[in-house]
């Protein structure tokens, strides 16, 4: 079983995990038409209507749990890869695990473990709803004449032939927030605003504040895109 293709779930990612507790093979993907509880960072609700692309793939990676960490930055770069190759459009990265078209969200990333597995959940912006996205939801779509379900299995064929090494410099390159002032939102205290300088080896955003340099391993940023 390499795809399970359904209209509606609550959540890819959820129907991944349990396939991969009950011994999925590696790459299996779940790809769906809508969402009614799809969820990105720090549990916050994905707005997840028809006309996007909902995919979850099981990574199963021979990677030394510090490195998995890796894995994040490494799908960025595929979905971006897979983004250009049939849309032509080049889309950025924001740190951690958005990508930005225009100034706007177009897709959000959220890896999380399942026993010795990684889920890999995409949610991608294929078209603009009807009506246009909610005022308060800032994001873009790709808007293209190409079939969801073509772009999902590109998607999957660059994450599975992806080295989380080598994608880490494309990672960098394709960096929205590095040189730029940005608002650090932790996971535990209240934001403060700091310069974003880089990003390290281990795929954390170095940044520079009052009090010198410190690389985020958790958290996110926002910034201003004029």
């Amino acid at each position: 079983m390499e795809w399970v293709y359904l209209e509606e779930t609550d959540s890819t990612n959820r129907v991944a995990k349990e396939l991969a507790r009950q011994g999925a093979a590696h790459g299996t993907a779940v790809l769906a038409a809508r969402q009614t509880a799809g969820r990105g960072r720090r549990g916050r609700h994905f707005f997840s209507p028809e006309g996007g692309l909902y995919l979850s793939v099981i990574l199963r990676p021979r990677l030394a749990p510090e490195d998995r960490v890796l894995l994040t930055p490494m799908a960025a770069v595929a979905v971006c890869r897979a983004v250009e190759a049939m849309c032509g459009c080049s889309p950025g990265i924001k740190w951690v695990n958005d990508l930005y078209l225009g100034g706007r969200k177009l897709c959000g990333i959220l890896c999380e473990g399942a026993d010795d597995a990684v889920i890999v959940g995409i949610g991608l912006n294929l078209r603009t709803p009807e009506g246009g996205f909610p005022p308060d939801i800032p994001a873009a779509a790709l808007d293209c004449p190409m079939e969801g379900r073509a772009l999902a299995r590109a998607i999957r064929e660059r994450l599975l032939t992806a080295d989380p090494y080598e994608s880490l410099e494309e990672y960098r390159t394709r960096q929205l927030v590095t040189g730029r002032d940005v608002t650090v939102h932790p996971a535990a205290g209240a934001p403060y605003p700091a310069h974003a300088v880089r990003v390290d080896d281990r795929g954390r955003l170095v940044v520079r504040t009052g009090e010198g340099l410190q690389a985020l391993d958790s958290g996110e940023v926002s910034v201003r895109f004029e």
